[in-house]
């Protein structure tokens, strides 16, 4: 018997691999090109992938902005019955500027869930807005402000909370709903805008009467009362405005 070492097994495994190389030269070097290539592939087909995925985002592109909503006519906007809504009322003679129900929807993502209750006044001149708006919040417009959520055909007091005149504090609104005037206000835009409640062509500034936190969604009452004379609002047109407040960053 033959003793065969390890190393005199290698040789003869070397040795017969060389034979079968020198008989099939071609073959050999086929196989191990496959062997050789085969990461490579998987490299190339992986990088085909990305370029193709990248060419098809790069071809869908951004979402498109929706249009623009066209701003709706004075008969249009009286008919709303969703927050948010305008109302022209007139605020030089004391009486009831509104008494109707309305619907309130969730608040989007750029509003803060804080319902504002108040006027909108409007000019295409800047200067002669703000001089407006201050004789309103000098006039003070004493008023009572109720706000009621209508649950199975029943009616709830809602909480109002108005701000003081130097704008540093919120207080509760008494029971009776009175309070002393207005203050300067925001209001999201962007839900107004997408109602059709805003034209370009004029600027805008609200004014609070009072505000409510945390509504849920559904159907409310509101009414207000102006308790006395200013003949010298008498010439200028206002908006009744329910909407919710602008959401700061």
């Amino acid at each position: 018997m033959t003793l065969i070492t390890s190393r005199s097994a290698a040789s003869l495994i070397l040795g017969r691999a060389r034979k079968q190389t020198a008989r099939h030269p071609v073959r050999a070097r086929l196989e191990q090109g496959r062997i050789m290539l085969n990461p490579t592939s998987g490299r190339l087909r992986n990088a085909a992938l990305t370029v193709a995925f990248a060419a098809l985002a790069g071809c869908s592109g951004p979402t498109p902005a929706p249009p623009p909503v066209a701003p709706l006519d004075a008969a249009q906007a009286a008919a709303r019955t969703q927050v948010p809504l305008t109302r022209p009322v007139a605020l030089d003679k004391p009486g009831v500027i509104a008494d109707m129900e309305f619907d309130l929807p969730p608040h989007s993502s750029t509003a803060a869930p804080r319902l504002m209750i108040g006027l909108r006044i409007q000019d295409k001149d800047v200067g002669r807005l703000m001089e407006y708006s201050d004789v309103v919040v000098r006039e003070g417009l004493p008023a009572q402000v109720r706000l009621e959520r209508l649950v199975d055909r029943s009616l709830g007091d809602v909480v109002l909370v108005r701000t003081s005149r130097d704008m540093r504090q919120d207080m509760p609104v008494a029971g009776d709903g009175r309070v002393p005037g207005v203050t300067t206000s925001s209001v999201d835009d962007g839900m107004l805008r997408g109602a059709g409640l805003i034209d370009d062509q004029l600027h805008y500034q609200e004014l609070k009467f009072v505000h409510a936190d945390g509504l849920s969604t559904g159907r409310y009452r509101l009414t207000i009362r102006l308790e006395e004379d200013r003949p010298t609002l008498r010439t200028r047109p206002a908006e009744l405005l329910v909407a919710y407040s602008y959401l700061a960053k």
